[in-house]
């Protein structure tokens, strides 16, 4: 069971190492199938592994090995460490399963690039990362694979290298990812100091014996990580930025991969969080705000992969909530199933993109439906069930959020309920806008000169990209199935063991009360999307340049984030730099000539390097003098 869980592990990086090797060699279109094949196979070991795994008694189901010590210092040992549980499992078939989907995706989606062996080569790489990730056995390693993605991303965001924003993109997502990087890290060292020992199995049993400050300043450092990866506030500004990636970019990353890793964080290190309750707190603050600004933001983008982005980011904050209420598994139920209706969204988004030669703006599109009826049936069910209507996989799994919120009871838990369902409101008049937007209405004049003809000579798109989205499109049918209010349980009863001091889980009744409150909201804010942009009026404009202008101008420009930490960071660094430049750099530099700084330092250079020429006699006679003087000094030291 183990050796498939290495094999899904190595087999990816060995697909881009083989890829970079290779280069030209291979040919462009065996790029794409060779990093495909790859990922089918990884993803036919998680399976095994992962059927392997439910066959074994509840209590054996934590498996740990090491395959060497590869970092050794005094008592402190790190291990190459798996951890192979059922959480650990559910993250191994949604990473390789949605990330093989998008693979086949981007063979289509990528044809004719000159760069597609080198941007297959980073989607192999980008998966292995997450992989090291989930799998990691240790916190080190952990940190390695936290490193690697963010560093993957920063070549996937910015693939595209010739356009400016691309490179300025992939250049904030780095720095953001790095800010995380340096509090997950930090946390890792204060735990190693109070509990010796940075594996799994040793921070899981000492975690109790933290005491409160300790244990909460641990798990806030890991969580600043958390918040840095899955782009939630504050620092979640470099998410919609990174649609300067290709799509299918965006879909492994805001789907299936990296900003699911926060989540995945929280619920795995939920011993250390159980005995931090503060901790868990700040978790949901942050979750119910998170939803609520990105699902008024998305109310006013124009860009269709932008509105798909801050709805990521809204999922994502509600996946926090859940965590942060103490109910693991519904937390990581709605990561299973987003990866579905996410990675079909960006994909349609993606087909839609396509055949409008590369315009993303709603604005100038329009009428698609009657061209793109399978793009449209597909999207379709991606968004109701992203707006969680019954019997679709959103529903069930956001549902479990908010009705595990209804059984902890307590005031805050009640502001996560309330918050809740006004996102449920949001999301529900932002997801159709952009369906109204897209497919409905009239077609704009540009959509009207250009989808017709592209369509009619090549299709909705090959069936490279088609087929990954009919799959996905019957799994955001049909997986929320796992999990039935009273008749299934699923998904609670798979990792109910990874949390040692118990999860969340609402009754029967709270989660159809739920249900039927929050299917009510979203169809409500789907009428209200309707309303505003179904038919041709001006009431949107209206509503823009009326009252509601000064909040518009705020939503536009994201509630002013961006604005701020240029005010707060940027300015000031710029000003730091022209200062020393103009006031140290040059007055103390000034005096020598333009290339005396140069011909300085060649002459010490050449003066070093008469001793250093090889005769041994100069050595001798060089380390002759050195002791004569050091007896001389130690002499006149002791006179």
């Amino acid at each position: 069971m183990t050796g498939l869980v290495w094999t899904a592990l190595a087999l990816p990086l060995a697909g881009a190492v083989l890829l970079a090797v290779l280069g030209t060699r291979l040919p462009a279109r065996g790029a794409g199938w060779l990093a495909s094949l790859v990922m089918l196979a990884a993803f036919a070991c998680s399976a095994i592994a992962t059927v392997m795994l439910a066959t074994r008694p509840h209590e054996e189901r934590a498996v740990v090995q090491t395959a060497w010590t590869w970092l050794t210092a005094g008592s402190f040992q790190v291990g190459l460490d798996i951890w192979f549980d059922e959480l650990t499992a559910v993250m191994l078939l949604v990473v390789t399963g949605i990330g093989f989907l998008i693979h086949v995706y981007s063979i289509g989606y990528m044809k004719g690039d000159e760069q597609e062996r080198r941007f297959f080569a980073y989607l192999n790489l980008f998966v292995f990362s997450m992989l090291l990730l989930v799998v990691a056995g240790d916190l080190v390693l952990l940190l390695a694979g936290w490193g690697l993605v963010g560093l993957s991303s920063y070549l996937l965001i910015g693939f595209w290298h010739q356009k400016p924003s691309a490179i300025k993109a992939a250049k904030k997502a780095f720095v953001m990812n790095a800010i995380g990087d340096v509090g997950l890290a930090l946390g890792i060292f204060l735990l190693f100091i109070e509990l010796g020992t940075t594996a799994y199995q040793g921070v899981f049993a000492g975690a109790a014996s933290l005491d409160s400050w300790t244990a909460t300043a641990a798990a806030l450092l890991l969580l600043v990580g958390a918040l840095a990866k899955s782009a939630q506030l504050p620092l979640h500004t470099w998410l919609p930025d990174a649609m300067e990636g290709p799509t299918p970019v965006s879909a492994l990353i805001h789907a299936a991969t990296m900003v699911t890793a926060g989540v995945y964080l929280i619920a795995r290190m939920n011993p250390l969080f159980h005995a931090a309750p503060y901790a868990l707190e700040t978790i949901v603050v942050i979750g119910v705000l998170g939803l609520l600004m990105a699902g008024a933001i998305a109310l006013v983008q124009t860009d269709i992969k932008r509105i798909i982005a801050f709805s990521t980011m809204s999922q994502i904050a509600y996946m926090f909530v859940g965590v942060g209420l103490g109910a693991y598994w519904a937390g990581i139920f709605h990561l299973f199933t987003h990866a579905f209706f996410k990675a079909l969204l960006f994909m349609g988004a993606g087909i839609v993109i396509h055949a409008l030669h590369g315009e993303q703006d709603v604005r100038n599109m329009g009428g698609l439906r009657s061209v793109m009826p399978k793009t449209y049936f597909c999207m379709l069910i991606g968004a109701l069930a992203l707006v969680g209507i019954f019997p679709l996989s959103g529903g069930f799994s956001k549902d479990a959020i908010l009705s595990s919120a209804l059984e902890v009871g307590t005031p805050l838990a009640w502001v996560a309920y309330i918050g809740g369902l006004v996102g449920a409101l949001l999301t529900g008049i932002y997801t159709f806008r952009l369906m109204f937007l897209v497919f409905h209405r009239r077609m704009s004049p540009y959509a009207e000169a250009v989808a017709p003809k592209a369509v009619k000579h090549h299709g909705e798109g090959p069936s490279s990209m088609l087929w990954p989205v009919y799959i996905l499109t019957l799994g955001a049918a049909v997986v929320g199935f796992l999990q039935i209010p009273g008749l299934t349980h699923v998904f609670f009863d798979w990792l109910e063991p990874i949390a040692p001091a118990g999860m969340v889980e609402p009754s029967a009744v709270q989660e159809w009360l739920t249900t039927l409150i929050a299917v009510s909201i979203g169809v409500a804010g789907i009428a209200i999307a309707g309303h505003l942009y179904l038919r041709e009026n001006d009431a949107p404009e209206r509503m823009r340049l009326g009252r509601g202008r000064l909040i518009d101008h705020a939503l536009e420009h994201r509630l002013y984030w961006d604005d701020l930490y240029e005010v707060a960071f940027e300015r000031p660094a710029q000003w730091l730099a022209a200062f020393l430049r103009r006031d140290v750099d040059r007055p103390v530099a000034g005096w020598l000539p333009t290339d005396g700084l140069g011909t300085l330092t060649a002459f010490l250079g050449r003066s070093i390097s008469v001793i250093e020429n090889g005769v041994v006699r100069s050595y001798a006679l060089v380390i002759a003098l050195g002791v004569a003087g050091l007896l001389l000094a130690l002499l006149v030291r002791a006179a």
